[in-house]
C-alpha cells in the first residue's frame, strides 16, 4: 500500500486508507475521486493464472450517488477483510490504465 500511496502523491493526488484489511489475503478496492466531482470504484481481481486485473464496480457516478455506498456495503458484508483506499487524483481513468499495465 505504501507504493500505491507514493505513486498517487508523486502524480499530484492524495491517498487515504478508509479500511485496513487483512495484510496478506484482503481484497483491495480503490475509490477514485476525480476533480470533476465524479467517483468510481475498482476492485483488484485475481485472474487465476497468477496475474491480477482491475474491474470497475462503480464507474463515473456523481459523488452524491447512493450506488457507491451500496456497492461498498455489499462488498464489506461479503469480505470483512477488505481494504478500502480512497484516491483523490487528477485523472482517474489514466491512473487505472497505468495501474493495470504494471499489475
Amino acid at each position: 500500500m505504501d507504493g500505491l500511496r507514493r505513486n498517487v502523491t508523486t502524480n499530484g493526488g492524495f491517498a487515504t486508507i478508509i479500511a485496513k484489511g487483512e495484510p496478506v489475503a484482503g481484497a483491495v478496492i480503490l475509490i477514485l475521486r476525480g476533480r470533476d466531482s465524479h467517483v468510481s470504484a475498482w476492485a483488484r481481481t485475481n485472474l487465476g493464472d497468477g496475474t491480477v486485473d482491475w474491474r470497475a464496480l462503480v464507474e463515473n457516478e456523481p459523488e452524491d450517488s447512493k450506488k457507491l455506498e451500496e456497492t461498498l456495503e455489499k462488498q464489506r458484508r461479503y469480505d470483512p477483510d477488505l481494504w478500502l483506499i480512497e484516491l483523490d487524483i487528477p485523472d482517474p481513468a489514466q491512473f487505472i490504465a497505468d495501474l493495470a499495465s504494471v499489475s
